[in-house]
């Protein structure tokens, strides 16, 4: 796709983001009725509806989709899909935590091109593609230069397919001791907007879904910084590290 086919495709998610966004930021009592609550997850009617909205205006696009509620739509329309987090940090929502967000995400391929995340209670726009930079609220942001991981500061988090055995806790643990600071926000779509704009220095998460962190993988790429994965998006949970180039570099050395 050309530079300015993805500035326009980021225009349309960026409009999608801030009519759901806007619709959420309402919080109105029945989009707080809960549809299902597992022992490590809550969805909610806000979910869906906000899901709703957000595809209602990227059907526009003609292309495919890959939402977490409703699942995959138009999957024959080209090599180019949506990947749609309606409401990334749901149980921050649920309990009024100002840390959610909506997280819009547009890949070429297995490759992540174009990334909108909306941070409603903030109204915070976060815009990237492919070619174009990286965006905060039409200002241009680029990743941290922290090439030191005694110096950085890592968001991460505990998703609900994290393996939770002792062991492995254990072990998650042990690795926080490298990083500076760390920080789990609950949002892995805010916290990979935070490495776009240097708030923060590297995300890193297990088993998370590809809806959750395509938007922010394209927008770090876009703000010059780079990911690593352990599969392609769309392919069930995951592994991603998001960081600028050297502190990239040597969490692979390590």
């Amino acid at each position: 796709m050309t530079v300015d086919e993805l500035r326009s495709l980021s225009e349309l998610a960026a409009a999608a983001a801030r009519a759901a966004g806007t619709a959420l930021a309402r919080r109105e009592a029945a989009w707080l009725s809960i549809d299902r609550n597992d022992r490590r997850d809550i969805k909610i009617s806000a979910d869906r509806q906000a899901e709703s909205i957000i595809l209602g205006i990227l059907d526009r696009s003609g292309l495919g989709v890959l939402a977490e509620e409703s699942g995959a739509k138009n999957e024959g329309a080209g090599t180019c899909r949506w990947l749609v987090d309606p409401l990334d940090g749901t149980f921050n929502y649920v309990r009024g935590i100002p840390s959610a967000c909506v997280s819009i995400g547009l890949l070429d391929g297995p490759e992540p091109v174009v990334g909108v995340i909306y941070d409603f209670w903030q109204d915070d726009l976060y815009v990237g593609f492919q070619g174009g930079g990286a965006t905060l609220n039409g200002r241009p942001i680029q990743v941290s230069t922290t090439g030191n991981p005694a110096d950085a500061l890592l968001c991460t988090g505990l998703p609900p397919r994290h393996d939770f055995s002792p062991d492995s806790m254990a072990a998650f643990g042990r690795s926080l001791g490298a990083w500076r600071k760390v920080r789990m926000i609950g949002s892995a779509a805010l916290s990979l907007a935070f490495v776009a704009s240097g708030r923060a220095d590297i995300y890193h998460e297990t088993a998370i879904m590809s809806w959750d962190v395509a938007a922010g993988a394209a927008l770090v790429k876009a703000a010059g910084g780079g990911i690593r994965r352990n599969t392609e998006f769309g392919q069930g949970p995951m592994e991603l590290i998001a960081a600028n180039a050297g502190l990239l570099a040597q969490v692979a050395d390590g």
